[in-house]
């Protein structure tokens, strides 16, 4: 593609970088499944489809084993819950440190003086993309810890 440009051994550097780039979104780790201890957990982003128009995303992701010793991936298929955020699911909204932003109670309750603030998840999803509040990935990892807390019991069956 380049073959007719004198290029630096920095810049073939980034362009070997992006050719061997991993064609996964992201994987990131999950606890030992309580059946299979001796493997290594994580999800897989396999695919990512948005539509703006209907307000949502779905992704696509398989759960991943490996071999504790050697790192192999290990070929057992585990569940994969949908996993889809639409106009109408809500998200925790969030600082910059990821934490949960509160507000008081408009009718505080003997023990409850705050409670948590929701925003509609695809909306917020855009806006922190849109103001470059958070990298990808960033914004990634944050969803799928949600979707992690969620759907634990599922992602801990065996198929």
């Amino acid at each position: 593609m380049n073959n007719h440009l004198n290029i630096s051994s920095d810049i073939q550097q980034l362009i070997d970088a992006i050719s061997n780039i991993n064609l996964n979104f992201i994987e990131l780790p999950l606890h030992d499944h309580p059946q299979l201890p001796q493997f290594k957990r994580s999800i897989r982003v396999l695919n990512i489809d948005a539509k703006s128009k209907q307000e949502f995303v779905s992704f696509t992701y398989e759960q991943v084993l490996r071999d504790k010793d050697t790192d192999q991936e290990i070929n057992i298929s585990l569940p994969a819950p949908e996993w889809i955020i639409h106009k109408n699911t809500w998200s925790y909204l969030r600082d910059q440190q990821n934490g949960f932003l509160e507000a008081d109670l408009k009718e505080p309750l003997e023990d409850l003086t705050s409670g948590k603030i929701k925003v509609p998840s695809y909306k917020y999803m855009l806006w922190l993309l849109q103001n470059d509040s958070v990298g990808f990935l960033t914004l990634l990892k944050t969803y799928f810890n949600e979707l992690i807390d969620h759907k634990k019991a599922d992602l801990d069956k065996l198929s």
